[in-house]
């Protein structure tokens, strides 16, 4: 039996699984973020080419939109990877390991650094790419 079952038999309540879901809604969005600009370039460069890949800039449109979803979701997620634990929830014993928050603070500081990236790209690009 798994400790995750275990503190559910004994106190009763299922583990909060919000936190990982808006840490896996925020790499999403840092990947929808990453279609329009730096994916077609990231693929290139691993060889991979099609029509589809020029298709990718069309989603530049849609930008802002995703920089919206994407930030909600990381504010959401950093705010149950940071906060404080309740008291009374390590009393029943429902502590969320430390591995999972580290895990999960990781995912998203990749996923806060590949959306600062997204942004900046555009500005960047033709100062890298003229060389």
């Amino acid at each position: 039996m798994t400790a995750t079952a275990d503190t559910e038999e004994r106190t009763g309540e299922r583990p909060d699984k919000s936190g990982w879901a808006a840490t896996g809604a925020g790499v999403l969005g840092a990947l929808a973020m990453t279609s329009c600009c730096i994916l077609p370039l990231v693929l290139v460069s691993l060889g991979v080419t099609g029509v589809f890949i020029g298709q990718l800039t069309a989603l530049y449109a849609y930008k802002w939109v995703t920089f919206s979803l994407a930030a909600g979701a990381l504010g959401y997620g950093f705010w149950k990877a940071y906060r404080p634990v309740p008291a009374e929830d390590c009393a029943s014993g429902a502590c969320a390991r430390p591995l999972d928050r580290g895990v999960m603070r990781a995912l998203l500081w990749s996923a806060l650094a590949m959306v600062l990236l997204a942004l900046a790209f555009p500005y960047v690009a033709p100062h890298i790419l003229t060389f």
